[in-house]
């Protein structure tokens, strides 16, 4: 359903820069790095000893602190290392790069060590990139980092999950309104971009069956209609029952039964509650999105075949 919609992500690409990343995170986990590596990390901290740099004292001083640092197991400084180590740009030092991140990232939680392996894996190993920029768009504890949730969007859209892509889109272009102290207006515009996009495209190029309209749906609206406690949302949420009930049913219906038509009739029922549900629902277009009134559509045309192939089940 969704490989027509990627090309959405040719200009865009992954956004912004190699690491736009969180300043400041409080870590409360030390990492653990095995000896060798730290080793490695030490060795190359020592090489940044040497500069041309005319404040040279000054550099001497930065150099020490770091060394210190590093030795006592200072997350950023270890971070400060890998990311020496990979812009070197040199086969052995990118893969010491990477360990120190993934010790980082998966020791500490490290933020910024999760963008950097989400766009170390980000054309080799999709599944693994996606995760790690998962982890990073949970931020620090207290907001988002805005890029990682783009990120995730873009992958779960190239792995085929559409409702998360949108999920995590609408997050990335609302961080403004939600946690405006982790909102860069550049990165919101482009996730605002994106996701008019995505939800036009999807519009235009794709026929999505039930199961997936069902699960965009809360996420096709960039305002968060319907929002929990809601008439809407218990709209929304009464129809989902009833279809789960219908399909629960038609998945226990083997068809060796004496009562076809009782079943048949039973079937029917879930299905015109759910059709009574969704169509109070869509008594409230103007709030809904284009894309959730076209999702819509097509859950109500689906829910309409099937109370007719029921229909014809009792003849």
């Amino acid at each position: 359903m969704i490989g027509v919609v990627i090309a959405l992500w040719v200009y865009i690409g992954f956004v912004f820069g190699r690491l736009s990343c969180a300043n400041g995170q409080p870590v409360t986990n030390s990492p653990i790095i095995e000896p060798e590596l730290l080793a490695k990390a030490v060795d190359h901290a020592k090489t940044l000893a040497v500069t041309a740099d005319p404040q040279y004292k000054q550099h001497q001083k930065q150099y020490q602190q770091l060394l210190e640092e590093l030795r006592n197991g200072s997350v950023e400084a270890l971070y400060t290392v890998a990311q020496s180590l990979n812009q070197r740009n040199v086969g052995e030092d990118r893969i010491t790069s990477v360990q120190l991140w993934h010790a980082l990232a998966d020791g500490s939680d490290h933020v910024a060590s999760a963008v950097a392996l989400g766009f170390s894996y980000a054309e080799v190993d999709k599944e693994l990139a996606l995760k790690y920029f998962v982890q990073a768009s949970d931020g620090d504890g207290e907001g988002p980092h805005q890029a990682s949730l783009y990120n995730a969007g873009r992958l779960f859209l190239e792995l085929n999950d559409a409702a998360s892509s949108l999920a995590y889109i609408r997050a990335c272009a609302t961080v403004d309104k939600n946690y405006p102290g982790y909102e860069t207006p550049s990165q919101t515009n482009t996730c605002k971009e994106a996701y008019e996009q995505l939800s036009n495209q999807i519009m235009s190029k794709t026929a999505p069956g039930i199961e997936d309209a069902s699960e965009m749906f809360l996420y096709a609206s960039i305002d968060d209609f319907p929002q929990e406690n809601t008439k809407e949302f218990t709209k929304w949420s009464k129809a989902m029952e009833f279809l789960q009930t219908y399909a629960a049913l038609m998945q226990a219906e083997d068809g060796t039964t004496d009562d076809a038509t009782k079943k048949a009739k039973a079937f029917e029922t879930y299905l015109f509650s759910a059709q009574e549900q969704l169509l109070g629902l869509q008594k409230s277009s103007k709030k809904l999105s284009a894309l959730q009134n076209y999702l819509l559509e097509i859950i109500l045309g689906r829910i309409q075949v099937l109370v007719t192939a029921s229909t014809k089940s009792e003849l």
